[in-house]
């Protein structure tokens, strides 16, 4: 039998459990209410879980508590005693994984909450339910909420992904992980950074996690720095204020505090603070220069916090200098005093060597006495918290200074929400941890940052791979399972023979050899190198072993491509690499992203945001375009206008429109297809997906949520497939399908009044906001009241298309999804036409909103509408996702049935013929189709044998059979906001300039 184990990528150190002894005591009964994530919260009374995170104010405004936030501090304050007030300041680590409550760990963490009273906890590696188990547990003894913290410096799944089971390597899922802080300064805009930090923020509050430890804002002017190195964003000082400053922004707009560490900078050290104490040789010029900067960029934006680093200057305190965290100096004259700086200081972790090492038991007064706030990770908590008392009562520390703390930690609480909501609710985390926006949003991020340093023979992109022979080496450390996993999965998705092998520290000669004897027979040898800093590694280097192989390939003609999964600064022991590509960071994003780059999938733009001395300069860089970049004149598919009756001037009138609405702020992007006689005039995207410069191009394959548009292309051809096999009747009672509709005001409504939008129901109801599922949403839609009686008047209803799509469900006992993929999708192949796209396709759809309400993300491959979406992305009235080259098919299809011919795998002329035709004079609807009427989006001039669809996110389609034409444009109008409604014109424009470019038959009149 297998044992099941846990791997996780080696990213940081996991902490010792603690050690000190539990004593036996009584504890009351507790009813274990969260059994299915593992921990139960105790039995008394508890404020309600926080629905969302707070909003924190502005950083102006920080200095003044709103009076109810105030009268709070002021008497927890007073309710503490000394011991009381001192434990406040003590803040402990436990892990995130499941953990019995009678467990040592658990009993250990709950003595020192409730005896011993500390502040708060430092979270580390674990799944999110466990998280929010543990915390809301460990909140529930705690006398006073608890400040939790958390190293999400790379994102929340830094500490909450890549978690595997063994030996299956199944993916355990997690939060959204994000290459390292030096991959966003390879990309260098602040807008990506400030999205880094909404979005972890965002995931940190849905778990517990109030602070986060981030940013880093050491300036990495080292390149033997072991511990900061791709954790910072760069070596230039303004680029790390500004984009540290962004960070800092976003978080705040996402609820979560932030952290601005090591003061007054690690990033010029050459040993690891976690081993022994580093010394940082510049002056107070050159801090004031380079190392500050960021520091005082931070605190003008409002960090909430900032971490000392346990780094030695001699050059300013002389050659017995303490470590800043130790230093009245730091912590208090130039921190405090000289920088203004009000906020909360953290030391960093008391346990590591620097301190250990040098100061044992001292080290907690000591950096009170320097400056410092809250004392993280003493190795004996209790022992911390008596040493701190005994030096008050002694008169070493004052009381004043120790109220002085615990007043800046409580306020930071109370700005953190935690006296009314110090628990979270477990509903939110599948909703917010991991969100399929966000993991878009990281794929994105990885792809940006890839930078190319060299390329002296141009093999990168790779140029027929497909039929090449890859080996692909890693190199990574011993106990590192997952490195090179995804990238070479990707490679060999797309490369015919690939040979993976792992090399590591430890690799002997011998196992060298044999690789060198199978470099001889590749065509392209990889060399991925997995070094990125780690706490308590010590080095960054590769082995001697690793640098003669390489060597030897260079000797054998085997020029190898040198990938970087870590330090950039491995270039420094290949420095004859022919090609050097840096991926930042060993992430499964960043590995695809790499492959994507190396194969030619992807751009490549990334810019160096250190420098490889004595090879590369900041900044240096080799561009790779875009290779989804469809240029007008080489679609290949669009032929000459006048070939089909219609002229180019009037068509290039069409792009004019279009661009210019681009250019007026209407979209940032379009895509079209125009086809008349069967053949395409128009195939071509315009503009960008997002309104960032760097965004990808549109193109015809790109992919656009469809909104309502799902209404016809999915939900009416759906019914008129049931219709044509004779499984459902128009004009049949809903209530012979669907039992919920079999009684009152609805058992006389049929499925002909939902399709012409005449069946009593009211337009809208925001049901997302209490419910999610089919089976509450066909519940509450067969509750309603009648908004009026059925068949009296025409009201444009979504929710009469989601009962369509329950009763195509009933009817095939399939979902819709399934049953469209199946019957339509498949058979007409249209490959880009789906439901719920998977993540690997949401670099190629089009964002639409910033989502403030209810997402709180900017949507990118999840359906927009939110009822669509509480219903699992796929529903009757919304959730399609298209593209131009798709709809193209389907529109031809659908045009051709209407004009009479007979259509393979489609629904018959006479079926399409009933469901395109006006239904009655009062109003413009088919049956689910709309025909061009006063101020349509169809414009002036298409006949009145037209119909046509729109959706809210800016998409339509239009079919005229006279003209034997047909008009799809898609935008996403609604980004950022749905308060945009130029398109409305934009759509008329574009089907006038259409229709009059016709020079074979006059326009009809509509």
């Amino acid at each position: 039998m297998f044992a099941t184990l846990i791997a996780r990528r080696g990213t940081g150190k996991r902490r010792p459990r603690l050690k000190r002894p539990v004593r036996a005591r009584w504890r009351p009964a507790r009813v274990v209410g969260l059994a299915a994530i593992g921990l139960a919260c105790a039995t008394r009374a508890l404020p309600e879980p926080a629905a969302r995170p707070p909003d924190l104010p502005d950083p102006a405004q920080e200095a003044h508590l709103d009076p109810e936030a105030q009268r709070w501090v002021e008497a927890t304050l007073a309710s503490l005693d000394l011991g009381e007030r001192v434990a406040q300041l003590v803040m402990v680590w436990l892990s995130g994984g499941y953990a019995a409550t009678s467990s040592d760990e658990m009993q250990h963490l709950a003595d020192l909450v409730e005896t011993h009273g500390i502040g708060g906890l430092v979270i580390s590696l674990g799944t999110p339910h466990e998280y929010v188990a543990k915390l809301n547990y460990l909140q529930g003894l705690a006398s006073q909420p608890l400040l939790v913290a958390a190293d999400f410096e790379a994102g929340a799944g830094s500490r909450l992904g890549s978690i595997y089971a063994l030996p299956w390597m199944l993916d355990m899922g997690g939060a959204t992980e994000f290459p390292p802080a030096m991959a966003l300064g390879a990309i260098g805009d602040e807008r990506v950074v400030y999205e880094v930090g909404r979005i972890t923020a965002s995931e940190a509050r849905a778990v517990g996690v109030h602070l986060n430890f981030a940013p880093v804002l050491d300036v990495n002017s080292n390149p033997e720095n072991p511990i900061i190195n791709t954790r910072s964003f760069g070596q230039e000082p303004e680029r790390v204020a500004v984009l540290g400053s962004a960070y800092v922004r976003g978080a705040r707009a996402g609820g979560l505090m932030t952290t601005g560490k090591h003061f007054p900078g690690h990033g010029d050290t050459r040993s690891d603070s976690h081993i022994d104490l580093p010394v940082i040789e510049g002056d107070r010029d050159r801090l004031d220069r380079v190392e500050l900067v960021p520091f005082r960029s931070a605190i003008e934006a409002g960090v909430d916090a900032i971490m000392t680093a346990h780094v030695a200057a001699p050059s300013i305190l002389g050659a017995e200098a303490p470590p800043a965290t130790l230093s009245p100096f730091f912590m208090t004259d130039l921190l405090r005093d000289e920088m203004g700086f009000g906020g909360l200081v953290f030391t960093d972790a008391l346990e590591m060597g620097a301190i250990v090492n040098g100061f044992g038991d001292e080290a907690a007064v000591r950096a009170l006495e320097a400056g410092a706030d809250v004392l993280l990770m003493p190795p004996d908590p209790p022992a911390a918290i008596a040493s701190v008392v005994a030096a008050v009562e002694a008169g070493r520390l004052s009381e004043a200074r120790i109220e002085a703390s615990v007043r800046r930690l409580l306020e930071l609480k109370a700005r953190a929400g935690l006296p009314d909501g110090r628990l979270v609710d477990p509903e939110r985390v599948a909703e917010m941890v991991g969100a399929a926006a966000h993991a878009a949003f990281a794929d994105t991020v990885a792809r940006r940052s890839i930078t190319l340093v060299r390329d002296v023979s141009g093999r990168v992109p790779l140029r027929g791979a497909a039929r090449e022979r890859v080996l692909s080496i890693t190199y990574t450390r011993d106990e590192d399972v997952t490195s090179g996993r995804a990238f070479d999965q990707r490679i060999g998705e797309h490369v015919e023979v690939v040979e993976a092998a792992h090399v590591t520290a430890s690799t002997g000669k011998d196992r060298y050899d044999s690789l060198l004897m199978r470099a001889d027979s590749a065509d392209v040898v990889l060399i991925s190198a997995y070094v990125p800093p780690r706490s308590a590694a010590g080095s960054l280097d590769v082995s001697t072993e690793l640098i003669d192989f390489a060597t030897d390939l260079e000797e054998r003609g085997r020029t190898p491509l040198v990938l970087s999964f870590g330090s950039p600064y491995l270039l420094s022991a290949l420095p004859d690499a022919g090609a050097y590509l840096l991926a930042w960071g060993g992430q499964e994003v960043a590995q695809r992203a790499a492959a994507d780059a190396l194969l030619g999938h992807a751009p490549i733009s990334g810019r160096l945001p250190i420098s490889l001395p004595p090879y590369h300069a900041v900044g240096e860089g080799l561009q790779r375009p875009d290779p989804l970049e469809v240029k007008p004149e080489t679609v290949g598919m669009e032929v000459e206008p006048k070939t089909v009756g219609m002229e180019v001037e009037g068509l290039e009138r069409v792009d004019d429109i279009i661009l210019g609405a681009i250019s007026d702020s209407v979209t940032p992007g379009a895509a079209l297809a125009i086809g008349r006689h069967g053949r395409l005039v128009r195939l071509r995207g315009y503009g960008r997906q997002d309104w960032d410069p760097a965004s990808p191009t549109v193109t015809d394959s790109t992919l656009y949520d469809l909104a309502s548009l799902t209404k016809v292309v999915a939900t009416t051809t759906a019914i008129m497939q049931l219709v044509e096999t004779e499984d459902l009747q128009l004009d049949a009672p809903v209530g012979r399908y669907l039992p919920e509709w079999g009684d009152g005001w609805k058992k006389t409504v049929t499925v002909r009044d939902l399709l012409r939008h005449r069946g009593g129901l009211p337009p809208f109801r925001p049901f997302w906001q209490e419910l999610a599922g089919r089976e509450a949403y066909r519940r509450a839609i067969g509750e309603l009241p009648a908004a009026y009686s059925p068949g009296e008047r025409t009201v444009y209803s979504d929710l009469g298309f989601i009962t369509l799509g329950f009763i195509a469900e009933q009817i095939s006992g399939e979902p819709i999804d399934v049953l469209l993929e199946r019957s339509l999708f498949g058979p007409l192949g249209l490959r880009e036409t789906r439901f719920t796209p998977p993540a690997s396709l949401h670099e190629r759809v089009a964002p639409t909103e910033i989502d403030t309400v209810f997402r709180h993300a900017h949507l990118r491959g999840v359906v927009h509408d939110e009822n669509a979406h509480a219903l699992g992305g796929v529903a009757g009235h919304a959730g399609l996702f298209s593209s131009a080259r798709d709809l193209a098919v389907f529109a031809q299809r659908i045009l051709d049935a209407a004009a009479g011919v007979l259509v393979e795998r489609f629904p018959s002329p006479a079926t399409v013929s009933v469901f395109v035709r006006r239904q009655d004079p009062a109003s413009s609807r088919a049956l689910g189709w709309d025909t061009p009427s006063e101020g349509s989006s169809a414009g002036r001039f298409m006949t009145a044998a037209a119909f046509g669809h729109t959706g809210f996110t800016g998409t339509s389609l239009w079919v005229d059979p006279e003209l034997d034409l047909f008009v799809v444009l898609l935008t996403n109008r609604v980004n950022p906001t749905r308060e945009n409604r130029r398109h409305i014109p934009l759509r008329r424009a574009v089907h006038d300039a259409v229709v009059t470019s016709i020079r074979d038959l006059p326009p009809g009149s509509g």
